[in-house]
């Protein structure tokens, strides 16, 4: 736990407060208008005979080298696959990854072009201290986000490694009273 805190710290001082921000807001935003605007990217290739026809043919050609000897024996395994909707899954994780790794370049650029001022010098100074604090409070977030995962194995299996890790853990004695979730998970619930 004390090597996630040293490393979150040490990232927040080398990216500092505007980059560590930008860079959840980045994830956050990048899902955000994903999940609004792949269906369009999805619409686009169902609706278009010739990149569909792409894809199927990519999506078969995988399959028989996934499932060569399946398709041996039944020559009718991946169309039937195909049949089941197998393209139109990989349709869309395409279309999400497309769209989110776009929303993430055009971020980044935007990001970039306004670099420029946290290059002045007492800015860079705060921007950093501001890294460190950031940093500080993602690795508490994330070591309470793993206790609050771990607590229940701790609780049924005291004496397995999870269980003797968490109760000689100092962070996580700090940590244990706290319910960011609002009670709405009681410990006592999983015994």
């Amino acid at each position: 736990m004390i090597f996630i805190l040293l490393y979150t710290i040490s990232s927040g001082l080398r990216l500092g407060f505007i980059v560590s921000t930008f860079r959840i807001i980045k994830f956050i935003l990048s899902i955000a208008i994903t999940k609004r605007y792949y269906i369009y990217i999805y619409g686009y290739i169902i609706s278009n005979p010739r990149v569909y026809n792409i894809f199927k043919g990519i999506t078969e050609l995988i399959l028989k080298i996934l499932f060569y000897s399946k398709n041996k024996e039944d020559i009718n395994f991946i169309p039937g696959l195909i049949s089941k909707g197998l393209l139109n899954i990989v349709i869309n994780i395409f279309a999400i990854i497309i769209i989110f790794w776009l929303v993430n370049i055009l971020i980044n650029l935007f990001l970039e072009i306004f670099s420029f001022i946290l290059k002045a010098p007492v800015l860079k100074q705060l921007n950093r201290i501001g890294g460190i604090i950031f940093g500080l409070i993602e690795g508490l977030f994330i070591i309470y986000l793993l206790n609050m995962i771990l607590s229940p194995i701790a609780l049924v299996f005291p004496e397995s490694f999870i269980g003797k890790g968490l109760s000689n853990s100092l962070i996580y004695d700090y940590l244990k009273d706290i319910n960011l979730m609002l009670n709405l998970f009681s410990i006592e619930e999983f015994i």
